[in-house]
Parts: structure tokens; sequence; C-alpha cells
């Protein structure tokens, strides 16, 4: 499910209402390791789609005529 930004922080905001600091510290703590988890997915990405365009070099071809 994806929310626009606005809808997003609203849903957090409300979220967080209720909690107490403790709670609120460790539910902002929750929300910076998914962060953390969705910046390392965006470069795995990137440079993922670098490792595609690289064209791999052709394994050689090896005889294997016995005599």
């Amino acid at each position: 499910m994806r929310l626009p930004t606005k809808q997003l922080i609203n849903k957090i905001e409300h979220l967080s209402n209720g909690l107490t600091p403790e709670q609120l510290s460790s539910f902002l703590d929750i929300i910076d390791a998914m962060t953390a988890l969705v910046e390392e997915a965006g470069e795995f990405k990137d440079s993922n789609k670098a490792d595609k365009k690289a064209k791999p070099t052709p394994a050689p071809v090896v005889s294997s005529v016995v005599h």
C-alpha cells in the first residue's frame, strides 16, 4: 500500500499521539530503521541497474575433442 506523503505523515502523527515518551521513542526508532532499509534498497536497485548495463564477457569455448 502506497500513501501520498501528506496522508502518510497524518497517519504517523495520529498513531504517535497516544504513545508514552518511551513508546514514541521506540516508534521513531522503527521509523528510522525502515527509512534506512528503503534507502539501502534504492542503492541496491541503482547498483543493480549498473550491473545489468555492463555486458558480460563471453565464456571461452573449450574444445573437448578426444583423439
